[in-house]
């Protein structure tokens, strides 16, 4: 009998001993799931709180994972849109398949840039990075996309900074070399017409003294059409003197007084001189331009120079109508769009056309001086030149240009609501 009870309770103590095991075990294991659970959930706040969509597909392109600026930006839930083939959810990623399949056989990440037009009017600027997942269990990819738009418009901007400032200075010395040589050209040439069609006495006299008379001398030029040449060179002399002037312009800062100035009224001012300056020898009439005002409300005054801020608005009217001039329209017509809003610490304004728009390398170089797509005589590439100085040097602005070929340019100026003192 002890021996039995002894056997007993060892098969008890052991039962027991296991059952603690077991228990420990459960406890452990329902740790341990807790955990994942904690880590997965942690882990899908850090993807989901990324500002980049980032989407997880298996080697055939059905989506894996699907993080929460996915979401926002397609309208798809991670439910709806896991397991769905790629290229249903979002169709403007078909073209990235074969370079999903580039990177997982190459086991080597992809990165590149894409540019898209959301519409008519705004272009967005992507960095797609496909990081490959290859281990014994899984294979798929990672796409990365990150929206770089402002980043790359500031980059332009920056690097169109630099350039103009660079070639300001060199054009301010130009100037100034071209001025001295020019002033004699003008000042003969105003000279020469004075000593052949004034009737001064010392003209008469030298006359006399070359037994010619003055009348005689001035026949014989009128019909060898001396004064159109003299004329011509004045004309000529006096378009070199605006380019000189234009140019120095580009290192020279303005002393005029900024004064508070109304920008939607100053737009309005400006267009109002744009279509007295019409004229038949013009290609356009202003006239006909239809003008669309879009001006926020409220907005506070701004202190710049009245009519240098003009000077730009009109070289931008009349860039504009010129362009629009050039173009069949079928279901629209020519018209501006001007806007005038705040942005942080910046008065902004908008002049937009729906002309036909520019090339990426035209817009590229559009600021350039003496850079212009006019024909010989026409133009001389200094307006928007000029312009662009005006608004970044002189008034600590930004100016850009934003295109679609064929269907519109925006110009954008930025000016600070605040102007150092």
């Amino acid at each position: 009998m002890l021996k039995y009870n002894i056997a007993l309770a060892a098969f008890l103590s052991n039962l027991a001993t296991k059952n603690l095991e077991r228990q420990f075990e459960i406890e452990q294991r329902k740790n341990a799931e807790s955990e994942l659970r904690s880590l997965r959930n942690y882990l899908a706040n850090i993807i989901d709180s990324m500002p980049s969509t980032l989407i997880g597909v298996d080697p055939e392109g059905i989506i894996t994972q699907w993080n929460k600026r996915a979401e926002d930006l397609t309208g798809l839930t991670a439910e709806q849109a896991l397991g769905t083939p790629l290229v249903q959810a979002m169709p403007g990623l078909d073209k990235e398949i074969d370079h999903i399949k580039q990177a997982i056989s190459s086991c080597k990440k992809q990165t590149y840039g894409t540019v898209s037009n959301v519409d008519e009017s705004t272009q967005i600027y992507e960095d797609i990075t496909i990081y490959p997942l290859i281990s014994d269990k899984a294979r798929g990819a990672v796409i990365r996309i990150d929206d770089v738009t402002e980043r790359v418009n500031m980059e332009r901007m920056m690097l169109q900074s630099e350039k103009m400032l660079s070639i300001g200075g060199l054009a301010a010395g130009m100037a100034h070399e071209i001025n001295n040589p020019l002033a004699g050209i003008l000042g003969h040439a105003i000279n020469i017409k004075k000593r052949i069609y004034s009737d001064i006495p010392s003209n008469i006299s030298v006359a006399q003294t070359c037994n010619a008379s003055l009348q005689d001398v001035r026949e014989y030029l009128d019909k060898r059409e001396i004064p159109r040449m003299l004329d011509g060179i004045t004309d000529a002399g006096e378009r070199a003197a605006n380019i000189v002037s234009n140019m120095l312009s580009f290192a020279r800062k303005s002393d005029n007084n900024f004064t508070p100035q109304n920008l939607g009224t100053l737009i309005d001012k400006t267009l109002e001189l744009a279509i007295n300056d019409y004229n038949l020898k013009k290609s356009y009439d202003f006239r006909r331009i239809k003008i669309i005002r879009e001006y926020a409300l409220q907005t506070p005054l701004v202190r710049c120079s009245g009519n240098e801020i003009q000077q730009v608005l009109l070289n931008l009217f009349k860039n504009g109508a010129e362009a629009m001039a050039e173009k069949n329209y079928v279901d629209s017509t020519p018209h501006f769009i001007c806007r005038v809003y705040v942005d942080n610490s910046m008065a902004v304004i908008e002049i937009e056309d729906n002309g036909g728009g520019m090339t990426d390398i035209i817009r590229n170089r559009i600021f350039e001086p003496f850079y212009t797509t006019k024909e010989i005589g026409q133009g001389t590439g200094l307006g928007l030149s000029v312009s662009y100085f005006i608004i970044a040097n002189q008034h600590n602005g930004t100016m850009a240009v934003e295109s679609n070929p064929g269907h519109w340019t925006r110009f954008t100026i930025k000016i600070p609501l605040k102007q150092p003192i």
